[in-house]
Formats: structure tokens, C-alpha cells, sequence
């Protein structure tokens, strides 16, 4: 915004300059008329018009070097119009990487519940594992955002902790993706669902075109790194 009110500012600097150089024009021709052309000797005529004519070409060529800085700082505040725009579209993205936006899409609710063996955090790991290797750009378990410093630990192998929230079964994981590549994470021979129902536990699960997952509400704090 700074660089911008700058910019703003000299371009009207520029066109005070440029009016002040047509005043200057307009009132060299009023001496000329004023000092009296009819009475004038040929000579003095002559030296005259010599002298206008070049108050008028240096006049003419500081309106062109004028014009082209005018060109120049209209290209110069479009490009910063341009950055600023990509520098908006990028930090979108990451704070959607990030987790700090709510974002919806195409994608896969699968929900994973205890049956004859109760269901573990290394389940709900692995299966997250499996989605995000499949291109998952957003994952939630029971509403909780998924992000790098999530943690999914058991308690006392009654229930499952995520993000410092406590679950319990059955747990609803959503991931936004391609959803065939997503389906296939979970429903390939030998794969998630098999995997777990050989053990006791339910899996199901249903391709949507309107998931949604919220975003991240806890607050990532860096200590170590710089």
C-alpha cells in the first residue's frame, strides 16, 4: 500500500508539472501577441519566432519524457496489482494447506466403528496414511481437523484423543480428493476395509460431491524452528 500511495502521489506531481509546462506555452504566445508582431522589424520577428519555437520543442519534449514516466509508473502500479494478487492467491493456499480455512469439495466420508474388536488410533492412522497417499488435500476426523501436528493417541482403550478432543466410536473420517482415487484407498482387495473387517471391526463408507471439513481451531506454535 505504501509503494502504492508513492506511485500515486508522483503521478500527480507529473500532471501538476505537465499543466504548469502548457501555462508556460500558452503564455509565451501572449507575450508575442502583447509585445505587438505588426510593429516588430523583420529581424526582431525573426529572433522572436526563433526563440518561441524552441520554448516550444523543449517544452514538446518534456511532455513526451513526462508521458513516458506516466507509462512507466501505470505499468509499475499494474504490476504491483498483479503481485499483490498472486501473493493473495498463494497465501490462500496455504493457510488451506494449513488447515485455518474451512474448505469444500468432492471427496469420501468413511466412517470406522467398533464391531467385535474396538477400533485403535493406529487405525484411524493408517487410514489417514492411505488417503493423503492418494492425493487427500483435506482430511477431518469426527470434525477435527486433520494437520501436521495433529495428534491421534488411545486412552486406556476405551476411546481416541484428537487434537486434545477426546472421540469415541464410531469415527467419521472425510477427505476431500479424487474421489475414485480415495475409494480405491479404502475399498481395494486386501486393503483398509478388508483389513479391518478381518479383525472385527465395521468399516463403511460413501463418495459425496459436497464435503465439507472445518478448519484447524487450535494454534501451531514453532519453538525450535526459524
Amino acid at each position: 500500500m505504501k509503494s502504492k500511495l508513492i506511485m500515486l502521489i508522483t503521478i500527480a506531481i507529473i500532471c501538476i508539472l505537465l499543466t504548469s509546462v502548457m501555462f508556460v506555452q500558452f503564455k509565451t504566445v501572449r507575450v508575442v501577441e502583447r509585445s505587438g508582431i505588426s510593429d516588430m522589424r523583420e529581424s526582431e520577428l525573426r529572433a522572436e519566432l526563433t526563440s518561441w519555437r524552441s520554448k516550444t520543442e523543449e517544452a514538446e519534449a518534456t511532455l513526451e519524457e513526462n508521458k513516458k514516466l506516466l507509462e512507466e509508473y501505470n505499468k509499475d502500479i499494474e504490476n504491483d496489482n498483479s503481485s499483490l494478487e498472486l501473493l493473495k492467491s498463494e497465501l490462500s493456499k496455504l493457510e488451506t494447506s494449513a488447515g485455518y480455512t474451512a474448505v469444500t469439495g468432492k471427496g469420501i466420508e468413511i466412517t470406522v466403528e467398533d464391531g467385535e474388536a474396538a477400533v485403535s488410533a493406529e487405525d484411524i492412522l493408517l487410514l489417514i496414511y492411505e488417503l493423503k497417499y492418494v492425493g487427500a488435500e483435506a482430511i477431518s476426523i469426527n470434525d477435527e481437523r486433520y494437520v501436521t501436528i495433529t495428534d491421534i493417541v488411545d486412552v486406556e482403550n476405551k476411546f481416541i484423543f484428537v487434537n486434545g478432543q477426546r472421540l469415541v466410536s464410531p469415527y467419521t473420517i472425510k477427505a476431500i480428493g479424487d474421489p475414485s482415487y480415495l475409494e480405491s484407498a479404502v475399498n481395494i482387495k486386501g486393503g483398509y476395509k478388508d483389513t479391518m473387517e478381518a479383525e472385527g471391526k465395521v468399516v463403511s463408507y460413501k463418495v459425496k460431491d459436497d464435503i465439507r471439513i472445518e478448519k484447524y481451531n487450535g494454534v501451531m506454535e514453532i519453538n525450535y524452528g526459524k
